[in-house]
């Protein structure tokens, strides 16, 4: 049953393609084939005629057009069966991508879609789980950008599941498949109907009805046929020719029909779908708006001036396609709310981890100034300090007592000696300044 339920990695378009049409042509092809295979695919019956009663014969070269052979009827439910494989294919092709991405989409817009997420524990615990989770994702990702690792070499192109845009170009290849396979759809239909005037089967019938044209005589499905039969009678062989209806055309005219216009509306969505995917993933301004809109929303202290910046870097650097295009589906799937928490909680590792600083306070600017003036009048007082120590220190002696203790030297005969006596003198610098003042005496 899970390949008649939808996945959480998609969006409206997505499941009319691979869950909607597929399971309607299913049902179609039960109902044709109960009608053909067990019940009565066309219906006969005697009726009486008046001896009075002139009735048109048939000439026998008249009952057969060679010109026209219609032998479908009877494979009508093995197309429609065709038919829903083909709207299939391209959701098994995205499927696989998702699981070996890393990312694993399903299972994140999964998670985000617990119904449990309305008790405010449980919300918590899954905000917190898929954070985690993409966070190792994308740093993965980055990890194998930056340091240029070649896992595959024989295959490179099995290196592109490790890019940090993979996930984002896989799907919008998957809607390019939706488009392609809608379209081959009609050129299937208009060579199994054999519709040679034209290949608008769906529009000729709407013209043919504007026109006054009985939809009965289209010749596609004609539901009034002549059946030759034999019946074996003693020794003779009696060929009889009976007017029969073919009942099961009368469904088969409706259903071509009704698929045909379903065909026309889903190509229209997946174009216009298409278009709006290529939009958002390469241009990273509507990330970097999308971003901004959940921000602005959550309970961060927001500043758009000063923030502005930040975002930039947290979409361009960290997120990146990959990312934007996860959190797009978490709030497509998950509603606003969650996907506002799981943008905040990403936007604070951002900082936390990734960036390995915390967040910036308001006034940390303030701070700052005050912190580093501080300092500045802390250094003067230390040094204001250690020089009223040194003064207090220091006693100062007459030049002519210093001098004159330098003469009795000299006449005893010894040596003056700097280090004898120092408790007289100041410093050593001060000793410098004093006999330079001396020397100039």
């Amino acid at each position: 049953m899970r390949y008649l339920t939808s996945r959480k990695d998609d969006d409206m378009v997505d499941r009319m393609n691979y869950l909607y049409t597929p399971n309607a042509l299913l049902a179609f092809s039960v109902l044709i084939s109960f009608k053909q295979f067990g019940g009565r695919p066309l219906d006969q019956d005697s009726y009486f005629v008046r001896p009075d009663v002139d009735v048109e014969l048939v000439k026998e070269d008249e009952r057969y057009e060679e010109t026209r052979r219609l032998s479908y009827y009877q494979w009508v439910p093995f197309l429609f069966l065709l038919q829903a494989a083909c709207f299939r294919l391209p959701s098994f092709l995205w499927k696989c991508a998702s699981v070996n991405s890393g990312i694993r989409v399903h299972e994140i817009v999964e998670r985000a879609s617990d119904p449990q997420n309305i008790e405010e524990e449980t919300r918590k615990k899954n905000i917190d789980t898929l954070t985690t989770h993409i966070t190792k994702a994308l740093r993965f990702q980055r990890r194998m950008n930056t340091r240029n690792v070649v896992i595959h070499r024989a295959i490179k192109c099995l290196n592109l599941r490790y890019k940090a845009c993979f996930i984002s170009y896989m799907y919008l290849v998957t809607k390019i498949l939706y488009l392609v396979n809608v379209w081959a759809q009609f050129y299937l239909m208009n060579w199994f109907l054999n519709t040679d005037q034209s290949s608008w089967y769906g529009l000729d019938v709407i013209i043919a009805i504007l026109g006054g044209r009985e939809w009965k005589r289209s010749g596609y499905f004609p539901r009034v046929s002549i059946c030759d039969f034999t019946i074996r009678q003693v020794a003779n062989i009696q060929k009889y020719s009976v007017q029969c209806v073919l009942v099961i055309n009368i469904f088969n005219e409706k259903i071509f029909i009704l698929l045909w216009f379903w065909y026309i509306i889903l190509a229209i969505a997946t174009v216009v779908s298409f278009l709006y995917w290529c939009l958002m993933i390469a241009f990273s301004e509507f990330g970097k708006m999308f971003i901004k809109s959940n921000l602005e929303l959550s309970d961060l202290e927001w500043n758009g001036k000063k923030k502005r910046k930040e975002i930039k870097t947290f979409v361009d650097d960290y997120l990146k396609q990959d990312g934007v295009f996860v959190l797009r589906m978490v709030s497509m799937h998950a509603g606003v709310i969650f996907a506002t928490e799981l943008v905040a909680s990403l936007f604070k590792t951002y900082h936390n981890i990734e960036e390995k600083k915390l967040p910036i306070p308001s006034n940390y600017q303030n701070n700052q100034q005050q912190f580093i003036s501080s300092l500045r009048k802390r250094k003067r007082s230390n040094t204001k300090d250690k020089n009223d120590e040194i003064e207090d220190h220091t006693t100062l002696l007459p030049i002519e007592s210093i001098a004159g203790n330098r003469r009795g030297d000299d006449e005893t005969g010894n040596a003056y000696n700097p280090n004898v006596g120092t408790d007289a003198y100041a410093s050593t610098d001060s000793d410098i300044k004093l006999d330079d003042k001396v020397a100039n005496v």
